[in-house]
């Protein structure tokens, strides 16, 4: 385990220690100023180690549902769920905001496309060979099984890339990454424009409520 894993599980654990062996749950505003600078932290550790904190935050939150939540008053509980959908809101609306603005503002766009159209037969194999092969295996220990409108709609409404969108955008330097910058960008605004757009009318085709 590298030392950047280490000092992340650190993190967590101690989180999770104070969370539980602590009366701070006496002070619901304190608990749950904690609970958002511990996930900070995790990001400005990875961020400090150069690996991705956009990665980081993920397993943090992951590590605090299953944990840290458990251990939160319920008064921290619903204030903390607040910040962080108040937090998710503005976040979309900036990374969105800022993907319109980065289509017209990057001056180094290189369109490429054999490498788009490539990208996009990978991304349609790769989630079907994820969603098809997986919803299968979990079926198999199911009563309630995963249908098959489910499974098509699952593979028609998962691809966005707001994330993807952020990873490519750390590093435009070279040719290769501004080719790679390019491609997510389109590959997002036309995920988001017509899988996102046709979410609706697919669910009704599908005849899922």
């Amino acid at each position: 385990m590298s030392v950047y894993e280490n000092a992340k599980s650190c993190l967590s654990l101690t989180e999770f220690y104070v969370t539980k062996f602590t009366k701070l749950h006496c002070f619901p505003l304190l608990e749950t100023a904690l609970f958002f600078l511990m996930s900070w932290s995790t990001f400005l550790l990875a961020e400090a180690c150069g690996f991705t904190g956009v990665v980081a935050v993920l397993f943090c939150g992951i590590t605090q549902a299953h944990y840290t939540c458990n251990n939160l008053s319920e008064e921290s509980t619903k204030r903390t769920k607040q910040l962080f959908e108040v937090l998710h809101f503005l976040a979309e609306n900036f990374i969105f905001s800022y993907m319109g603005l980065a289509l017209f503002t990057f001056q180094k766009h290189i369109f490429s496309p054999i490498f788009i159209m490539g990208a996009f037969i990978a991304i349609f194999i790769g989630r079907a060979l994820n969603i098809y092969p997986l919803s299968f295996l979990l079926n198999l220990g199911r009563r309630d099984k995963i249908r098959g409108n489910f499974q098509h709609m699952m593979m028609f409404a998962g691809l966005r890339g707001a994330m993807a969108f952020a990873l490519a955008i750390r590093d435009t330097a070279t040719y290769a990454r501004q080719m790679m910058f390019t491609t997510t960008l389109l590959i997002v605004f036309f995920t988001v424009w017509v899988f996102g757009g046709g979410t609706t009318p697919m669910l009704s085709w599908l005849h899922i409520r």
